[in-house]
């Protein structure tokens, strides 16, 4: 590769820092109100089941995909720039903050089973209708960044969502040992919109190629059919789909380390020290997001894939192995490793497996097929663990994640030498014909 072609340009490298602070904000907003510690932690608090604490994992990792679908029908025939993406973002994260700030102060008092119900129902709707958008948010990212750069440069918007939301979990751990509940949630709500709104308006300053302010043309379902048939047809894009599927059914304990860790087997530690020690998750996903685009920029993603479904059986091993404050700190420092993968690695094995020009399209399908193990899976885990308990709960979402580790590593191709060998196949034909023809 030409290394002239992997250095940023100055207006690349403009956008790349102001994406780069808008997500390291926007992380600062998401860590007040974190879906591993501080949310799962406050349904505890409120009398919620093992159950509906699984459906919280399962809103947080499978709604966003729910009605992605009809976004593409939506706003496929869009200028989808920021003038679309940002206050779409806005109105569907913003307020629900808000609201679940609302709802904590009025019914945790008295009546906390229709809490939990109002505070799930207001987070499924934050991220149903804030996923619609996910997958041109995705595609906005490809085109403002070259290929020959989007690893390093998603890899700093990557880094800096994490070290947002690693600072937001230390100081929310604070404010939920320093104030009386139902205040101390109430407070969280309103940083963390105040977070969201900023961190929005930064990116609204990123400076967009002239060429994506063309209109799209209409998007019928027998366009968006066939390109999903194309991605179907290819084989290293199933088996990469395979992969993700395996991987997906062993992450089912993550929703509940939280509440392992302050059980008496994982160590009886109280829900502040959970909280802030939660914070190595986002401060691990950031240290190795960058390290993990530049490898795969000149390497190829699959290595990092690889890596993150290491870190993942680590994280699981941990544990069920172990329990106290290390053992937490270890656990959610290895989740935030694996984390960094699945934004940095598993997002640019998804461009890079795309065999037509509908990034989009690719993106939903791939979403599509997850979808149902991420619905299921944080919800089955919870049922498991009310009938067996948290420890050997957490002990059999192993079995699925070897496996995945094994198929990724043994049967899924870097993308790019499977390029490459198309392309040596096509020049030897070419070769061939023309051999044929004198």
């Amino acid at each position: 590769m030409n290394d002239h072609n992997l250095e940023m340009t100055a207006v690349e490298r403009c956008n790349a820092y102001k994406c780069t602070a808008g997500e390291g904000l926007f992380g600062v907003g998401m860590g007040f109100f974190s879906s591993v510690s501080v949310l799962p932690l406050l349904l505890l608090s409120l009398g919620a089941s093992e159950v509906q604490i699984g459906l919280l994992g399962s809103l947080f990792w499978a709604g966003w995909l729910l009605l992605q679908p009809l976004g593409l029908f939506l706003f496929g025939r869009r200028v989808r720039t920021k003038r679309l993406l940002v206050p779409w973002s806005l109105g569907f994260a913003g307020p629900t903050y808000l609201s679940i700030g609302l709802i904590v102060c009025l019914l945790a008092p008295s009546h906390r089973e229709l809490c939990v119900v109002g505070v799930l129902g207001v987070l499924a709707v934050r991220v149903i209708g804030g996923g619609m958008t996910i997958p041109f948010w995705w595609d906005w990212q490809a085109m403002v960044f070259r290929r020959e750069i989007r690893g390093r440069a998603i890899g700093m918007l990557a880094a800096a969502s994490p070290l947002g939301t690693a600072l937001a979990a230390l100081a929310a751990g604070k404010v939920v040992e320093s104030f009386r509940f139902p205040g101390n949630y109430v407070l969280l709500s309103v940083v963390s919109f105040v977070f969201i709104v900023v961190a929005l308006g930064v990116y609204w300053l990123v400076r967009e190629p002239e060429s994506m302010s063309a209109p799209h043309p209409p998007t019928p379902a027998s366009h968006l059919l066939t390109r999903f048939r194309e991605s179907l047809r290819e084989r290293n894009f199933r088996s990469y789909l395979v992969g993700r599927l395996l991987m997906t059914l062993g992450s089912g304990a993550t929703a509940f380390y939280a509440l392992f860790f302050v059980s008496g087997d994982g160590g009886g530690l109280t829900a502040g020290a959970v909280i802030m020690l939660s914070a190595l998750l986002p401060i691990a996903q950031c240290l190795v997001s960058y390290p993990l685009g530049l490898l795969g920029d000149r390497a190829g993603h699959k290595i990092g894939v690889v890596l993150g479904a290491v870190c993942q059986v680590a994280a699981i091993l941990t544990a069920w192995l172990w329990s106290g404050p290390l053992a937490c700190a270890t656990t959610f420092a290895l989740v935030g490793a694996a984390s960094g993968a699945s934004w940095v690695s598993h997002v640019n094995m998804l461009f890079e497996t795309c065999p037509h020009g509908s990034r989009t399209a690719h993106i939903t399908l791939s979403n599509i097929v997850l979808a149902p193990a991420l619905w299921t899976v944080p919800v089955l885990t919870g049922w498991l663990i009310s009938h067996i308990g948290l420890r050997s709960g957490i002990g059999l979402t192993l079995l699925p994640t070897v496996l995945g580790i094994a198929w990724l590593a043994l049967v899924v191709q870097e993308p790019r030498e499977v390029e490459l060998t198309r392309q040596r196949r096509a020049a030897i034909d070419g070769q061939a014909r023309g051999e044929t023809a004198s």
